[in-house]
């Protein structure tokens, strides 16, 4: 499986990581990093990720890193997951997950 990021996704991150950073650049980092590399298992494992129970559908997953939510889809015909957003944990997601497509 190859892993992609789609722009949302990079976008979340990014966001998130500035706001981390205005209180520790270093920390900042070390949670970035963890959270590419905990996307790593994914390349054997899928599904080893929860299906996000808002939505229900079995492509769409989710990984808990800390206070955060990855959420990825796999498309098994493309053999691609697609890391889809990052939430933080009290973030309410949008009502259904066409954004997530």
């Amino acid at each position: 499986m190859e892993i992609v990021w789609t722009n949302q996704a990079l976008q979340k991150l990014n966001k998130f990581v500035d706001y981390i950073a205005k209180d520790d650049v270093a920390t900042a980092e070390k949670w970035a990093l963890k959270l590419i590399e905990k996307t790593e298992q994914l390349i054997d494992q899928p599904e080893s990720g929860r299906i996000v129970p808002e939505y229900n559908e079995s492509n769409l997953r989710e990984l808990i890193v800390g206070n955060y939510r990855l959420i990825y889809r796999i498309r098994k015909e493309e053999n691609t997951i697609y890391i889809q957003t990052v939430w933080h944990v009290r973030q309410d997601p949008p009502e259904t997950s066409a954004g997530l497509l």
